[in-house]
C-alpha cells in the first residue's frame, strides 16, 4: 500500500464515521429520547472516543505525508494536516470544558448559557473540519 492509499483510507474512516455519527446517530438518538440534552449526555460520552480515533486518525494522514516529492501541494496538504491535528486537540479541551459543565447525577446543564456558546464553538470546529477533509478527499479522487 502506498502513501497515497494511507492517506485516503485514514480521511476516508474518520469521514464516514463522522458523517454517519452526525447524520443518522445523533438525530435518531434525538427522535427516541425526545430530548437534546438527554442525547447531549450520550454524545458526551462518545465524542470521547471519537475525539480520540479522529486524533489517531488525522495523525495517520500527517505520517502519510512524509516521504512524499516536496512540492507547493504537499507543502500545502503537511500545513492542512497539522491543522486538522490542531483542531481536533482544540476539540478535547473545548470537550473538557463542556464535560465540565454537566451535573452528570442529575442530567442538567450547570450554566446553559456558556455550554451552548461553547457547544456551538465545537460544532463548527467539527464542520469546518468536516469541510476541509471532505475537499481533501473530493481532491484526492479527482487526480
Amino acid at each position: 500500500m502506498n502513501h497515497n492509499h494511507l492517506k485516503i483510507i485514514a480521511l476516508l474512516i474518520w469521514w464516514g464515521g463522522f458523517t454517519f455519527y452526525a447524520g443518522i446517530v445523533v438525530p435518531v438518538g434525538m427522535d427516541v429520547l425526545r430530548s437534546h440534552t438527554q442525547m447531549g449526555f450520550i454524545t458526551q460520552e462518545v465524542s470521547k472516543y471519537l475525539n480520540v480515533i479522529s486524533l489517531m486518525l488525522f495523525i495517520l494522514y500527517a505520517y502519510s505525508l512524509r516521504n512524499h516529492k516536496f512540492t507547493e501541494d504537499v507543502l500545502i496538504e503537511q500545513i492542512v494536516s497539522f491543522s486538522l491535528i490542531g483542531f481536533q486537540i482544540l476539540l478535547f479541551v473545548i470537550h473538557y470544558f463542556l464535560t465540565n459543565s454537566l451535573d452528570f447525577e442529575h442530567h442538567i446543564v450547570l450554566n446553559p448559557d456558556k455550554f451552548y456558546v461553547f457547544h456551538r464553538i465545537y460544532l463548527i470546529i467539527e464542520t469546518l473540519i468536516w469541510l476541509v477533509v471532505s475537499l481533501i478527499l473530493i481532491k484526492s479522487f479527482r487526480e
